[in-house]
């Protein structure tokens, strides 16, 4: 009987399982190298001392404002775009990004630290982009190209998401044929590399598909964020004052805008980041102020507020769209952070694996080729003696 010939669908599947995963081995073994290490970033940054080690004590807090005008007079050329307040990944400190003069975008921006207990500037203050995790975070997220870069990342991940769809209809047919994880001896090493090949992708298949879909989501980041400042926030900064206020020295404090967000927020919420008046996510006479919710799910979501940096009244209290959702959700998913040092473990273990089924899959289809030049060649080479004298 003559073999089954492969339908249209299993070719087309098979040709893009195979040239999806080409295309994307080299940028896909460069994420995964620098994932890995990603994966501990918190862990590095603390052992290398990137983070300034500032225990929340007893002490009570100085007012927030207070923390400002000393890194205001420490850096006389410098203004705050924003501020953050992470009470569990770095507490009793003040994160404040810094920008030069009067500059609106968060470009070239330096990370400088307070301590909340005294509000003097920590002595000991590293630029994030000048660390290790910060050199391959850059390179990983965005490959040192900005928004174009993140847009590369995001084409590389869809890429791999194709390949372990297409890759699973073509496994499909052998599934049925073939015991899982069995791995056929005496029939050669390219078959048995196959065999494993296919074990193991089937393994790592949900974390990959989910850390593909993530790295798409990420990838559209920018872009996601520009459309939501664009609609929803331009909406709202068109319905309301804009004449400018000062925006080193807003006049109302930032405790103020802090606690008057909190207010209008549901009970339990706590401000996350504050961007200062005349910035891109801004107006040039509201601070925008981000809140989340103390646990659970909505803890990684956040909600808007644009609070009028002259009166201290909240304009609006703005929830993120669903794509906003979609993507602020994927980052603790893509890097694995959301669980504890077992679920990074995980995750590391199940890199390398994808890392080893990418090598290996380039390994096969190379040697296939060059299995299949041999005859050509060893041809050309007795057509070419039966010619000699």
């Amino acid at each position: 009987m003559a073999p089954r010939t492969p339908s249209r669908f299993f070719r087309a599947n098979l040709w893009l399982h195979r040239w999806c995963s080409l295309v994307a081995t080299l940028p896909f073994l460069i994420l995964c190298l620098s994932g890995t290490v990603l994966v501990f970033h918190e862990e590095i940054d603390a052992a290398l001392g990137h983070v300034p080690a500032v225990q929340p004590g007893g002490a009570a807090h100085r007012p927030l404002q207070e923390s400002i005008d000393n890194l205001l007079a420490a850096h006389a050329g410098e203004r705050v775009a924003s501020v953050g307040l992470d009470a569990q990944d770095h507490p009793g400190v003040l994160m404040a990004a810094m920008v030069p003069g009067e500059a609106r975008k968060f470009e070239n921006t330096r990370l400088r630290y307070a301590e909340l207990a005294t509000a003097r500037p920590t002595a000991h203050a590293v630029d994030p982009a000048a660390t290790l995790t910060g050199f391959l975070l850059e390179l990983h997220a965005r490959w040192f190209l900005g928004m174009v870069g993140e847009l590369i990342g995001a084409v590389i991940a869809l890429l791999v998401l194709v390949s372990l769809v297409s890759g699973l209809v073509v496994y499909w047919p052998h599934a049925k044929k073939v015991a899982f994880g069995l791995l056929r001896r005496g029939r050669g090493p390219r078959l048995r590399q196959l065999d494993l090949h296919n074990f193991i992708g089937v393994v790592v298949l949900g974390w990959a598909f989910a850390v593909s879909l993530t790295g798409v989501l990420l990838g559209l980041g920018t872009v996601a964020t520009g459309l939501w400042t664009a609609t929803a926030l331009g909406e709202l900064r068109g319905q309301v004052a804009s004449e400018p206020v000062d925006v080193r020295r807003p006049p109302v404090p930032l405790d103020a805008a802090v606690a008057a967000v909190e207010r209008r927020a549901p009970a339990g919420w706590k401000v996350g980041t504050v961007i200062y008046p005349g910035t891109e996510y801004s107006t040039p006479r509201h601070y925008a102020v981000l809140v989340r919710a103390p646990a659970g799910l909505e803890s990684r979501l956040f909600r808007a507020g644009l609070v009028d940096a002259g009166s201290g009244e909240v304009a609006a209290l703005l929830e993120m769209p669903w794509y906003m959702q979609a993507i602020v959700l994927s980052q603790p998913l893509h890097f694995g952070d959301y669980g504890g040092l077992p679920l990074k473990l995980l995750w590391t273990l199940s890199t390398w694996l994808t890392l080893y089924i990418t090598a290996n899959g380039a390994w096969m289809w190379w040697d296939r080729r060059r299995g299949r030049s041999r005859p050509a060649a060893a041809a050309v080479r007795t057509a070419a003696g039966e010619a000699a004298p």
